[in-house]
């Protein structure tokens, strides 16, 4: 008797994007962009969606999202911007940027350069401009070295509906002192956002990034709120970050996404450091109902060193998934991972590490540490630290640790007359400070633990 080869269930249902529905899609963009999503959706169409039986997505419950709803509305959707919010703490703190952008619904509302920046050849763009008016430079960068349509099911799917997107070129030798910053907003009648970042940084050069995203309802919901239904008008996001550092190049990227928690968000970002040079790369996460989002950053240039750093706060029911990857190409290079997360009521999160040493990358310095809190006995984090070896001189360790909060420093604080609830939230923020203290924009890093304290 012929048995059957086993075929696994896919996770989300087969997506139907037909070459006329991109068309329309794509009607207002450049001539540029329309050629790329031509080119994309033949790969997506050969791409194999994620299943239960691949490795990183193993412990991911997605039973209440409905992707191809999400993209349907995104296809048929007014792709025209909605007002800037009023009352986004964010747009408070940028009168003194030496770059702006504000994108609304992956449309462009605000641009703003410094004049003596761009005298010196420093590209400050949406990607809509930047797909009409510096093409060459995309043509060389944009999903050609980092992420790339073939890599993976939401790599192709964003190569084909990207739309919206911040693109910094800074020139060999230029220094930015003052952080650059960008703010990506998704209102509620949007369903979905497919918004790109592309960072390229010549050799010697220096910057500071960053970009924070926000939806409404984010920050500061409770857990009695409840947790809407993809029916209740649930949003995607699928975003993609890249950035290449030349020789000797320095940038401090900061990321933080606040969504509401209707959003389920998807992200895919890499970076590849070059020889000598630095990357100070900082993630936070709040927000969304939902998150996965793979980061990789490859070693390619001998001596180069990238400090990865990551806070994240999940309560209610949310799910927070984060895959991070240290890939040591060259030799001689350092890199160093610390994730923290704090988790409530049932939420959960998963935090999947790797450094892997290729063949030849002796004189590796690597390190990845992830350290949870539980505040409560219903949520559950899970972490996997991984190590992939095939050099023979170098160190590399990794570390994991999951606990509550201790009774001694509660007492500590209530002897002292500060109520408990004060008390965890010092505790708290104790905890998260090694990671937030690397964000470079003091406002940033007040906003972010006044949103922390929220969740407590």
């Amino acid at each position: 008797m012929a048995i059957a080869a086993f075929k696994p269930a896919p996770i989300f249902k087969p997506i139907d994007i037909n070459a006329e529905a991109l068309r329309q899609y794509s009607a207002n963009d450049s001539a540029w962009m329309q050629k790329q999503r031509a080119a994309a959706l033949t790969m997506l169409q050969n791409t194999p969606i994620p299943t239960r039986i691949d490795e990183i997505w193993r412990r991911v419950d997605l039973n209440r999202f409905n992707l191809n709803q999400a993209l349907q509305l995104a296809l048929i959707g007014n792709t025209s911007a909605a007002a800037e919010p009023s009352d986004w703490t964010v747009l408070r703190d940028v009168a003194n940027a030496p770059g702006w952008l504000m994108h609304v619904n992956g449309v462009c509302t605000t641009q703003r350069l410094d004049p003596a920046l761009a005298a010196q050849g420093v590209i400050y763009c949406s990607l809509d401009q930047a797909t009409r008016e510096h093409m060459a430079l995309l043509d060389q960068y944009l999903m050609t070295q980092c992420v790339k349509p073939t890599d993976t099911f939401f790599a192709a799917l964003h190569a084909t509906l990207m739309r919206g997107g911040v693109v910094l070129y800074v020139p060999a030798g230029v220094s930015i002192e003052a952080p650059l910053r960008a703010g990506t907003w998704l209102s509620a009648d949007h369903s979905a956002s497919f918004h790109h970042t592309l960072v390229v940084m010549g050799a010697g050069a220096k910057a500071k990034l960053i970009e924070e995203f926000g939806s409404p309802s984010a920050m500061g919901e409770t857990a009695a709120a409840g947790m809407p239904t993809q029916a209740a008008g649930a949003a995607m996001i699928n975003s993609s970050v890249e950035i290449l550092l030349g020789d000797n190049a320095q940038l401090d990227y900061v990321s933080i996404q606040d969504y509401g928690r209707h959003t389920y968000n998807f992200s895919t970002e890499r970076a590849k450091v070059g020889e000598n040079a630095t990357l100070h790369w900082v993630v936070g996460g709040i927000g969304s109902r939902f998150t996965k989002t793979a980061i990789e950053a490859d070693m390619i240039g001998s001596k180069g060193t990238a400090l990865l750093s990551g806070v994240y706060f999940a309560d209610s029911k949310q799910q927070m998934h984060y895959d991070t990857q240290q890939n040591h190409i060259a030799e001689g290079c350092v890199s160093d991972l610390l994730y923290k997360a704090a988790l409530r009521d049932e939420a959960r999160t998963v935090w999947r590490g790797n450094i892997r040493v290729f063949p030849g990358a002796q004189k590796t310095d690597s390190y990845q540490a992830n350290r949870n809190l539980q505040l409560s006995d219903k949520s559950r984090a899970d972490s996997i630290p991984g190590l992939e070896i095939e050099a023979d001189d170098v160190r590399c360790t990794h570390g994991a640790t999951v606990g509550q909060i201790e009774t001694e420093p509660m007492f500590y604080l209530e002897s002292r007359g500060i109520p408990p609830i004060d008390a965890r939230r010092l505790i708290v923020e104790g905890f998260f400070a090694p990671v937030i203290e690397r964000i470079p924009l003091a406002e940033t890093r007040e906003r972010l633990l006044e949103e922390i304290g929220k969740k407590i």
